[in-house]
């Protein structure tokens, strides 16, 4: 955890030595000189207060009250080997020096900072024994000593994170952060700044896999998102086709930097468009998250109605398709501190992000939590060596949850680096529902044209959609993600076709064998069927289970849709039983969504109902499988109306 030194140290410093009329020193030249100093520093001005100190001490080298007040001016100008060493002199002149107290805070902070870990808890240690009435201070102390001993205890049990830093073209600029990989691995997309400080433009670039492994030079990803604005912290929908992202500066927008969304159709990106009011503020907005569906943004704010200095917030999309107010993610995740850089799973349930204000290593450690009854898990560190005594931000973990890739930013010497690099990670901080995916085409069935079709994910025990997107109107693509222990109805329809449905049954993401499903829509017309692949009965019963709801409802949607085509519920079964007792079970079968979608107010004459028995079957009823093919009800428009 970091500890921010405010100016308040200084003068803790400052307003000691001005209780003294006498220094410690007899050297009338190097009173004058330290008077000097005094008056730079009571304006702030630390570099041209050295000048005067140092002639001080060249005067008296023995005099305490100039080594604190250089190692106090040093540490406020970033120099933390040269605070130490002037703190480290007053101590050694006198180590029980009432007034020299904030030196071993001080030097307990820097070793901190340093992973030198045993120093400092000792030099805390020593701060916190002596009398001390600035209760601020000693519970930052106190803070600092216990995630002392707990980097200590993490370094004593690394994990196996096989950390390695990613090929050069990878790592080609001079900063690169945020990495964010589609979700089948083949693109990476990051932030890159040509120069190290913040003159120096940000845009969003992306390298592609090669086959031997490596990865392209970078290219920019549209002259349509990056500009001579600020634009970075990108994130994706699992399909590639919705990008979010911050820009700064520039762009018209409600606050200093606001969030803004893009659509890729065919391989052009949009002009971006503010993401509005809901999730933008007068305040900073920053580093989103999108969900797998592109339905849910998790994001960082600075806004009023915060845990904090900046929080993760989240907003997501009503059944209408618009964005609802962002709301606070809770003390759960938040604290008074700082969080920041959210990544959100693939499977929706987990989320690792990177915070200053919990127990950590150091700087900005790297957390997860997961999501259960619409209650955030006790975050977790993850440890040494991903987390250590600098800055681990913009992690993002692959779908099956094995691999990872994240920012290491190092300060040293002046200088500052921020590379991209990749890790296997470690079981115990792995997602419990891992995820994988299904890609393909949508395209007319009659000539083989691409199709913007609209794509319906249902978990089969929950009557409400779990995740709907579009296939590209240029390409038919469409990629949708699946998460380990759920049975899907995935639905598939388009204005003057005839819908589809599939079921996945998915419960390990290692023996899902196939991420590919082309689909091929047939238009409507007269003959056309479709098999209800997610209407489920008990063994030898009719009546309807629960989970046969979703695809009642796409069954519904299309009809009220199109209410001039008619159409017959047709059943079938294998050929176990007699052939009078499988007539009469397809026939109550068929009759059953019947009478579901009569109760719907579905209008009689535009569905009638047959059972076929075992007479029509689509395959050899010479297996299991090949039943369970024929077991089956079908949807068939017997008749078109003029409209």
């Amino acid at each position: 955890m970091k500890i921010a030194i405010t100016t308040l140290l200084f003068f803790s410093f400052f307003s000691v030595f001005a209780q003294y009329t006498k220094y410690h020193t007899t050297d009338k030249r190097a009173e004058k000189y330290y008077e000097e100093a005094r008056q730079y520093l009571k304006r702030s001005q630390f570099r041209e207060a050295m000048e005067p100190l140092q002639d001080a001490i060249n005067k008296d080298p023995e005099f305490i009250e100039v080594w604190l007040a250089m190692g106090s001016a040093n540490y406020r100008l970033g120099r933390d080997s040269l605070t130490l060493v002037a703190l480290h002199r007053a101590l050694e002149i006198d180590p029980d020096y009432t007034k020299s107290i904030y030196a071993y805070f001080l030097i307990g902070e820097i070793y901190f900072k340093q992973s030198n870990y045993k120093e400092s808890i000792a030099y805390l240690g020593h701060y916190l024994s002596r009398d001390n009435t600035d209760i601020k201070k000693r519970e930052e102390a106190e803070v600092l000593v216990d995630n002392a001993q707990y980097a200590l205890a993490a370094i004593e049990a690394p994990f196996d994170y096989n950390i390695k830093i990613l090929p050069d073209h990878a790592n080609s600029f001079e900063l690169q952060y945020f990495p964010v990989l589609s979700v089948d691995q083949q693109k990476i997309y990051f932030t890159r700044r040509e120069g190290l400080n913040v003159r120096y433009d940000e845009d969003i670039f992306y390298c592609e896999k090669q086959p031997d492994g490596s990865w392209s030079v970078p290219a920019s990803i549209s002259p349509n998102i990056n500009s001579e604005y600020n634009e970075g912290a990108a994130s994706l929908s699992a399909d590639g086709r919705m990008l979010v992202f911050t820009s700064c500066d520039g762009r018209r927008g409600y606050g200093s930097c606001d969030i803004y969304v893009s659509y890729k159709v065919g391989d052009d990106w949009s002009e971006p468009e503010n993401m509005g009011n809901m999730i933008n503020s007068e305040a900073w907005e920053a580093q989103p998250s999108l969900s797998a569906d592109g339905r849910t943004i998790y994001f960082v704010s600075n806004r009023q109605g915060g845990m904090g200095r900046k929080d993760i917030w989240a907003a997501r999309k009503n059944k209408k398709g618009k964005w609802e107010k962002a709301v606070n993610l809770g003390r759960k995740i938040n604290t008074n501190k700082d969080e920041i850089s959210p990544f959100i799973h693939a499977n929706g349930e987990t989320i690792y992000y990177s915070s200053n204000g919990k127990t950590g290593l150091g700087g900005l450690d790297i957390y997860m939590s997961e999501l259960a009854d619409s209650t955030w898990s006790e975050p977790v560190n993850l440890g040494y060596p991903l987390n250590d005594a600098h800055d681990q931000v913009s992690l993002y973990i692959s779908s099956k949850g094995d691999k990872g890739y994240y920012t290491i930013e190092k300060k040293y010497r002046g200088m500052f680096e921020s590379k991209l690099y990749s890790f296997d990670l470690p079981d115990s901080f792995q997602v419990s529902n891992k995820s994988s995916y299904l890609k393909g085409t949508v395209t007319d069935a009659d000539t083989g044209a691409p199709l913007r079709a609209n794509i319906k994910m249902y978990k089969l025990d929950n009557e409400e959609y779990y995740s709907e997107l579009t296939s590209d109107q240029k390409t038919g693509d469409y990629t949708i993600v699946l998460s380990e222990s759920n049975e899907y109805g995935l639905y598939i329809s388009c204005s003057g076709y005839l819908f589809q449905d599939f079921s996945f049954a998915f419960n390990d993401v290692n023996a899902f064998d196939s991420n590919l499903l082309d689909i091929q829509m047939e238009p409507v017309k007269v003959g056309a069927i479709t098999v209800l692949g997610n209407i489920f009965y008990d063994f030898n019963e009719f009546t309807l289970q629960r989970k046969s709801i979703s695809e009642l409802k796409e069954v519904y949607d299309f009809l009220k849709e199109n209410p001039n085509v008619k159409v017959e519920i047709s059943g079938h079964t294998d050929n176990i039983g007699s052939a009078a007792y499988n007539m009469e079970l397809s026939t109550k079968r068929a009759k059953a969504v019947y009478d579901f979608l009569i109760f719907k107010r579905i209008r009689s004459e535009q569905i009638s109902y047959k059972g076929y028995g075992q007479d029509e079957p689509v395959a050899p009823n010479d297996n299991l499988e090949n039943q369970s093919k024929n077991r089956r009800i079908e949807f068939k428009i017997s008749e078109i109306s003029n409209p």
